[in-house]
């Protein structure tokens, strides 16, 4: 028998399509009433159009961020805002343009309380308000809070289970929407002085967004006081006659070019192996820039708390 000496040309198989939020959603189980509870909205929240939608949503955000605003108010001994017109101004403006934020992590009441922040008129408009990402063990744990937090805007996220869940699904949808999206980064309450190692997902929901998101970071100080990890009983405890929280927003970060130039280089390639391995580089530049940026910010909210910014 002879064997052939010519070389044999391996076909890599072509890249294969990832499921989306719909076929995500559709392979949730539904076993039982509380399962069943969270596929259902889940799926509301994926389209977000039934027509009692809206107004039950600007009741349930509209409710938390002005009850997070009296708190704010009652709670605290001082409350220093710096440029947040750099947010209310893009959220309010007619743009072609989705917006994420990303902020760092002290605690576990840091949303919805920084939103307390925001101008009575735009808390009770969902179109105004911001989705964000939240810790599904910890949120969606029965039927009511499932439809709490959903209608409140915040995506059930499972903390380990990669950038290509249905949270980042439904996240990218809402992208495609124009919406306002907000992210912590780092993924879990960090309490450190310095700001922990991002996650990549963001770096996916930015990359994957129809249109470049405009891109806001935001850092704040004085909510790890209010809830330290170390109390045993997870309580809120704010000192109206000490407590003080610091909230600035950067500027934008422009991703246009960057975004663009993966994109072209991405048409270039032909096997999926090769695109994976740009996916992941651009990913990790675009997730090393956003650090770089609330790391910058960190450091200049923390130059004008030296220089007095809360006394």
């Amino acid at each position: 028998m002879s064997v052939s000496s010519e070389k044999q040309q391996l076909v890599e198989p072509p890249e294969l399509p990832r499921p989306g939020a719909k076929e995500l959603i559709d392979l949730l189980p539904r076993t039982n009433w509380r399962e069943r509870s969270f596929a259902y909205w889940a799926e509301r929240q994926l389209c977000a159009n039934d027509p009692w939608w809206r107004p039950l949503s600007s009741a349930v955000v509209g409710v938390s961020t002005s009850a997070m605003s009296l708190f704010l108010a009652l709670g605290f001994h001082k409350v220093v805002v710096e440029d947040l017109h750099k947010l209310t101004d893009v959220i309010e403006a007619q743009r072609d343009r989705p917006v994420i934020t990303i902020a760092n992590h002290e605690s576990t009441m840091d949303d919805p309380t920084m939103w307390g922040i925001m101008p009575t008129r735009m808390r009770w408009n969902p179109d105004y308000t911001r989705w964000t990402l939240g810790a599904q063990e910890l949120l969606y744990k029965n039927p009511p809070l499932n439809a709490f937090f959903a209608l409140g805007q915040t995506i059930p996220t499972i903390r380990g289970d990669g950038i290509y869940q249905l949270a980042v699904e439904i996240g990218i949808q809402r992208l495609r929407e124009n919406k306002w999206l907000h992210v912590f980064p780092e993924g879990k309450v960090n309490q450190d002085e310095s700001i922990g190692r991002f996650k990549w997902g963001v770096g996916r929901l930015i990359m994957e967004s129809e249109r470049v998101p405009i891109v806001l970071p935001i850092f704040f100080t004085g909510m790890k006081e209010i809830m330290p990890l170390s109390q045993k009983v997870p309580v809120p405890r704010p000192n109206p006659f000490k407590s003080t929280l610091y909230l600035k927003v950067g500027d934008e970060i422009d991703f246009t070019a960057q975004i663009e130039e993966w994109k072209d280089a991405r048409a270039k390639l032909s096997s999926a192996k090769e695109k994976n391995q740009l996916d992941e580089l651009v990913r990790i530049a675009v997730v090393d820039r956003l650090w770089a940026s609330l790391d910058s910010l960190k450091a200049e909210s923390t130059a004008a708390i030296a220089h007095g910014a809360l006394d």
